[in-house]
């Protein structure tokens, strides 16, 4: 947004002034207005000063509106902004949780399906085992020589068997490993934005320092306003513009903050469709 002076100049003189001569800090706030009182007394103040001192007050009355629309203006901005970036942000947190986990899922399953395939083997060598048990207690040699045999060729399947779970369990344990490294490199992307938070934090208060200015001034306006002193008048307007555009800096660094952290989502975004 471009701090363009002449596009709220156009009707600005008809604007109906009828607040009381505060400012407020909340967001979307109404740019600052005098009271009906202290308006008449600007205005009466107006007709009495030479006409160089009352087209100098009324173009600083009128370029303060114009600033503080501007401010109205960047709020709306970085509001959208913002909102935008913890939507898309949220979205993408969810996605991250998700990283590969239908994969993961998918061979869980095969594990478990692995697994079930392979019971009815594991509970024959366990007989097998036992019989062989009960031959060896029964002192058989010739059942016992037969219960070993089986038992060894089960052996081998079970073997066999447990070989290929500890492979598939070793597969999701791999795929579940990639899929954190995923999530951590995509998150530590996003904590970038953590140092960028932080500016705009300090923009913010830089702001509210401004705007506390801003509004003390605003009342030694008004009070100068009410004893029809032009000078101390044009004085108070001076710095009221100037803690408005001191705000209307920080504005901009916030919603520059805010790209950027829009910037650093938007490459998030990226490497996460590259997995």
């Amino acid at each position: 947004m471009r701090m363009d002076y002449n596009w709220l100049r156009v009707g600005m003189a008809g604007l109906a002034i009828a607040l009381s001569l505060t400012v407020t800090t909340a967001a979307f706030a109404a740019p600052f207005e005098f009271s009906v009182t202290a308006k008449a007394a600007f205005d009466r103040m107006i007709e009495a000063s030479p006409a160089s001192v009352a087209a100098g007050l009324k173009k600083q009355h009128a370029e303060l509106q114009t600033l503080q629309q501007q401010d109205l203006g960047w709020d709306a901005e970085i509001a959208s902004l913002r909102y935008q970036n913890e939507e898309n942000e949220g979205k993408l947190q969810k996605r991250i949780r998700e990283i590969d986990a239908a994969k993961i899922t998918s061979l869980a399953e095969a594990s478990a399906a692995l697994k079930k395939q392979y019971e009815p083997l594991f509970e024959l060598y366990d007989t097998q085992k036992t019989q062989l048990s009960l031959a060896k207690s029964f002192k058989n040699k010739e059942l016992t020589a037969i219960m070993n045999m089986q038992v060894e060729a089960t052996k081998a399947a079970v073997q066999a068997a447990k070989k290929k779970l500890a492979a598939k369990e070793a597969e999701i344990k791999q795929a579940k490993s990639a899929a954190t490294a995923k999530m951590k490199q995509i998150r530590d992307m996003l904590g970038a934005n953590d140092a960028t938070v932080a500016k705009i934090k300090a923009a913010k208060s830089a702001a509210g320092t401004y705007k506390k200015l801003f509004a003390t001034e605003a009342k030694v306006l008004g009070s100068a306003v009410r004893g029809g002193d032009a000078t101390a008048t044009a004085g108070s307007f001076t710095r009221m513009i100037d803690y408005q555009r001191q705000i209307l800096i920080q504005k901009v660094n916030i919603h520059a903050y805010e790209g950027r952290i829009a910037d650093t989502i938007a490459k998030a975004e990226a490497k996460m469709l590259s997995y």
